[in-house]
């Protein structure tokens, strides 16, 4: 049997020979974590402008569905911090994501869905629904009917009904609130 001895280390295709849109399907096809872009982006200037191209995000969102959990809101008597549960490199540092104002005593978590945590805050009879990412927060005064409850219960629902609309990124989309109240 005879053959061509291949040097260790040499490929018959490099990936420098690939054309750009191969090249970023590849890419897309990276682990959805939250070091996998900025990796690629460091292994060379082409990676980093593929990566980096203004549609690039988008297409990477809508290739993988679902983005990874990168931690949880665990309530306990001092507030509401961000519990990571990634390990390194993809663990995010819980300052990263705050509730500002609403992470103390008074608040309690309702809902969190697509990047965004509904709060109550028992002090002002309101609910505000906080992008941790962004620190926006939209307030909403509660019904005078629940403002004498024992508990309230509640969600928050895209309400966003445009086309093309892909829920995950709704983060400046018209919401409905839900409450239930028990008296």
């Amino acid at each position: 049997m005879t053959g061509r001895i291949r040097r260790r280390g040499t490929s018959p295709l490099k990936l420098a020979s690939l054309p750009d849109d191969m090249l970023r399907e590849i890419l897309l096809r990276l682990p959805p974590q939250p070091s996998s872009l900025p990796r690629a982006s460091a292994v060379c200037r082409r990676w980093q402008g593929l990566v980096t191209y203004p549609e690039f995000p988008c297409s990477f969102r809508d290739h993988h569905r679902k983005p990874p959990l990168l931690g949880v809101f665990q309530q306990n008597n001092e507030g509401i911090p961000f519990i990571p549960i990634l390990d390194p490199p993809d663990r995010v540092p819980p300052v990263r994501f705050s509730l500002g104002r609403c992470n103390g005593k008074g608040y309690s978590v309702l809902d969190c869905r697509d990047g965004q945590v509904l709060v109550y805050n028992y002090g002002s009879s309101e609910v505000v629904v906080c992008d941790p990412i962004t620190g926006e927060q939209r307030r909403v005064d509660l019904p005078p009917e629940f403002k004498k409850t024992a508990s309230i219960q509640g969600t928050f629902l895209c309400a966003a009904g445009d086309l093309g609309h892909v829920h995950g990124g709704c983060h400046s989309s018209p919401f409905k609130v839900v409450l239930i109240s028990i008296h």
